[in-house]
């Protein structure tokens, strides 16, 4: 496991009007430079009121391991311990009163020039890994920087520590330094004075945050029986982030949890759908090849059918072909058949009529009724046929004996004689066709 390690120094720059731009556009309106540096009273009250937490009921996640419950107070009193003898040294040197000093508490805190104190925030480990650790694990870290406070008076003398409190309420364990740095041996005012720039130079801050790091990743495998590696240093200050953020932190990273698990579910679900899917898959696979083969059989059949069906329908084809052409052809004949009797029923009409006009008028009369195409032979019948006629007659004679207009007898002379006549004029007639045809090269 790799943690990250921060040891962040606020400085003057933090104040420019660029960081304080920048805060206005962060959700908890500050910047990643918001450890600034201690110029006067009012920032040190700040610090006071920040890291000592004096508004907050949730005291037992704050924890002071060095120095009492007032920053301004602990600052004061080392300064005394620090330069009062030094102030009193430079005052007895002085031979005008104007220029002696009072209190060089209150002389810096109102120099801009000078810082009146430093802070210095040591963190191990960020959000993600503290973010699901328990307290207890937690205050655990109290041993790693009680020790880191032994190794930055070791590391840096000339930093004397006022007052140094952890904090366990935010995004992880991280402890807060208050101090002053001093500078010995000065040749003009103080011999021993504030000295920020004289300590804490860019090249000195490397060499620090190196040795800082390495005891702080050992001390903290010592005191969780670990063994964990440093990620490597990366460029850029840290911020301590606040209790408003934090929340939002957690906030985001529950809703990233629920997403996570959510995510989770349906990746189970997509993958038993998978399985559901791939087995359905198979089946359709079984299936598309059992009705392919179905389909190949059913074709195989079909054509087989059609084959035949296309065969027998050419064989019925060239059949009613034949019977058409045969039927055209008996067609032909009748055609011709029917011409040919149609003249010889005109020639017959012809010699008819002729031997008609040789007739009596009542013999005549009877037959062109006779080929009177618009009699039906009912009424032939009843108006020529000898037995419609007797039956007739007789009736007649039933009823009225009065009109009665033939003598049978002469009526069965009649007829007979007409049969005769006309039996004769067949004869004739056709003996006379046949003659002509015999003229003509024709047969009957």
């Amino acid at each position: 496991m790799e943690l990250s390690y921060s040891l962040h120094l606020g400085n003057d720059k933090n104040k420019s009007i660029k960081a304080r731009q920048e805060a206005k556009n962060t959700l908890s309106g500050t910047t990643s430079k918001n450890n600034n540096a201690i110029q006067n009273v009012k920032q040190l009250g700040k610090v006071n009121h920040h890291n000592l937490r004096q508004y907050d009921n949730n005291q037992e996640l704050i924890k002071t391991i060095k120095g009492s419950d007032d920053i301004v107070k602990d600052v004061k009193e080392l300064y005394l311990d620090l330069f009062e003898e030094a102030r009193l040294e430079y005052n007895n040197k002085q031979t005008r009163d104007d220029r002696k000093i009072d209190n060089y508490f209150n002389k810096i805190a109102n120099d801009t020039k000078h810082d009146l104190a430093c802070e210095i925030v040591i963190e191990l480990g960020n959000m993600e890994y503290w973010d699901e650790k328990s307290l207890e694990y937690k205050y655990q870290m109290t041993q790693v920087f009680e020790q880191q406070l032994e190794d930055i008076q070791a590391i840096v003398p000339d930093f004397y520590i006022a007052n140094a409190t952890i904090h366990f309420d935010e995004h992880s364990p991280h402890m807060h330094i208050v101090g002053v740095p001093v500078k010995e041996n000065c040749k003009t005012g103080l011999s021993k004075q504030v000295g920020k720039t004289s300590i804490f130079k860019k090249k000195s801050l490397v060499v620090i945050q190196d040795k800082m790091r390495e005891r702080c990743i050992n001390e903290f495998n010592i005191a969780y029986g670990m063994d964990s590696k440093l990620k490597e240093k990366q460029k850029g200050k840290n911020r301590d982030i606040t209790s408003y953020e934090r929340k939002l932190f957690n906030e985001r990273v529950k809703g990233l949890k629920q997403e996570i698990s959510n995510l989770e579910n349906e990746v189970s679900d997509l993958e038993n759908n998978k399985e559901s899917i791939n087995k359905q898959i198979t089946n359709l696979n079984k299936d598309k090849e059992n009705i392919k083969d179905e389909i190949d059989k059913k074709r195989k059949i079909n054509d087989k059918i059609i084959l035949k069906s296309k065969n027998q329908l050419l064989n019925e084809n060239q059949k009613l072909s034949k019977q058409n052409e045969d039927l055209k052809h008996e067609n032909y004949q009748l055609k011709y058949k029917n011409e040919e009797l149609e003249e010889q029923k005109n020639y017959l009409l012809y010699y008819i009529k002729k031997f008609l006009d040789k007739m009596p008028k009542v013999v005549k009369d009877i037959v062109e009724k006779i080929f009177d195409r618009n009699m039906s032979v009912d009424l032939y019948k009843s108006q020529y046929d000898p037995e419609m006629l007797e039956m007739q007659q007789k009736r007649i004679e039933a009823n009225n004996r009065r009109f009665n207009l033939f003598n049978k007898r002469e009526m069965e002379r009649a007829t007979k004689h007409l049969n005769n006549e006309m039996d004769e004029a067949a004869e004739k007639f056709y003996q006379t066709k046949k003659k002509k045809e015999k003229d003509d090269g024709l047969s009957l």
